[in-house]
């Protein structure tokens, strides 16, 4: 119980209020489905949030302590002018960001969580399956911001791609993950990694690694059947 209190305490309710009444009509508002912290910001919500599950409380957490570290600087943010689409548990760490893009869709899985400082930036579209989880400080970005130009061919270069990940990755710390990527079923990517490519030829059940990221082991896969309860439970958020 007493850690229940703590927890209350730990969330900005104004926050919460808040986009959850602009994002849902009023009785799946009051189910309070995203619960923002104290120290996460939602600046600005121009977009929508379509929830393809169930609503229940929590089933979206900004800025959620549910790392081994619990204390963070209050610098995460989310803006959100495009598309988000949830198809299940989905947790932002401490201190994480978010952008969406208007016009551009990010959708996201079952059991997705982002570890604290991940910045998440999304101008065209970003797809992330079911259990899918990120180290800390990566960098998930569809776009490179800047025109850039073949000055032998004259033309310009693409600045947005697509990105795919496919169900259980697990994406190690500080890896960057740029436009283009697309990774296999039971893909682990090892920590400090750059994908920047369509992976899927490589085959299932593998490890990546290596800027940039390439395949180095066959046949390892992340022991996601004896985690699924526990996980179920650990990114649930409680009050």
């Amino acid at each position: 119980m007493k850690e229940r209190i703590k927890h209350f305490f730990k969330i900005s309710w104004n926050q919460t209020l808040w986009i959850n009444l602009r994002a849902f009509k009023l009785k799946d508002a009051l189910r309070l489905p995203i619960v923002v912290y104290r120290g996460f910001s939602i600046s600005e919500f121009k977009g929508t949030i379509q929830v393809n599950v169930p609503l229940k409380f929590g089933l979206i957490g900004f800025g959620q302590p549910y790392e081994v570290f619990k204390k963070g600087t209050g610098a995460g943010e989310a803006i959100i002018n495009g598309k988000m689409i949830v198809n299940g548990k989905t947790q932002f760490g401490l201190d994480s960001k978010v952008y969406i893009k208007s016009k551009a869709v990010l959708i996201l899985g079952h059991i997705n969580s982002f570890a604290s400082r991940t910045e998440l930036i999304c101008f065209q579209k970003i797809t992330i399956g079911n259990w899918v989880q990120f180290g800390n400080d990566c960098l998930i970005t569809d776009t490179n911001f800047h025109r850039l130009l073949d000055i032998v061919e004259k033309k310009v270069l693409n600045m947005n791609a697509d990105i795919i990940i496919g169900d259980y990755n697990f994406i190690g710390a500080r890896s960057t993950i740029k436009g283009k990527t697309v990774t296999p079923k039971h893909c682990i990517a090892a920590t400090n990694s750059l994908l920047n490519k369509d992976y899927s030829s490589i085959g299932e059940n593998c490890i990546i690694a290596g800027i940039p990221a390439k395949k180095i082991k066959n046949n390892i896969i992340r022991d996601w059947d004896s985690e699924k309860e526990q996980l179920e439970d650990y990114l649930s958020i409680k009050v």
